[in-house]
């Protein structure tokens, strides 16, 4: 359940919202950081610099809206990782 609200964020940011230049750069990072490949204390903001995504100790990802004040956080799971099946 906790990858409907991602799913719903990352739907929300149209390829619109990065900066040109930066577009593919900030995606890929951003794509990374959800994937959970992320390393601590990594960040990508959009282009408005509303959105903030953050890799967390731990490997938590943390995505900060700065327009709504709002703040979410979930753990991803890697493929490798066998503990899905516990």
């Amino acid at each position: 359940m906790a990858l409907l609200p991602l799913v719903l964020t990352i739907g929300l940011h149209s390829p619109f919202a990065f900066a040109e230049e930066d577009s593919a750069s900030q995606l890929a990072t951003i794509n990374k950081i959800i994937r959970g490949e992320g390393k601590p204390g990594e960040t990508a903001t959009t282009k408005n610099g509303e959105v903030i995504y953050t890799v967390l100790e731990g490997g938590i990802v943390e995505i900060r809206n700065l327009r709504y004040n709002t703040v979410q956080r979930f753990g991803t799971i890697k493929p490798s990782d066998n503990s899905r099946s516990k």
